[in-house]
């Protein structure tokens, strides 16, 4: 039998490695465009979820501050209603 003997210039082997790192770039890229995408979807979504917290805690602080405004009015209302009372009475 004859052995076979192949030769492979460094310009061929070059060749070779160029074109394996161009196809893994070519693989590669939009891969990391996929995680890149996904990355930012999570945090736009995160974001619209802490937004939508915020939005909540406002409209209870909101009213909050409606039912001590009623409460307040309501007491100022009765205080001059409970003095007209008594300034009636006293005469």
């Amino acid at each position: 039998m004859r052995e076979f003997s192949v030769k492979i210039k460094m310009r061929e082997k070059a060749m070779v490695f160029i074109s394996f790192a161009l196809l893994f770039l070519l693989l590669f890229i939009p891969l990391w465009q996929i995680g890149v995408n996904h990355s930012l979807e999570m945090k736009i979504m995160e974001s619209e979820y802490s937004l939508s917290e915020l939005e909540e805690e406002e409209r209870r602080i909101r009213l909050s501050f409606a039912e001590r405004e009623a409460f307040l009015s309501e007491e100022a209302v009765l205080s001059s209603i409970d003095e007209r009372m008594r300034e009636s009475n006293n005469f």
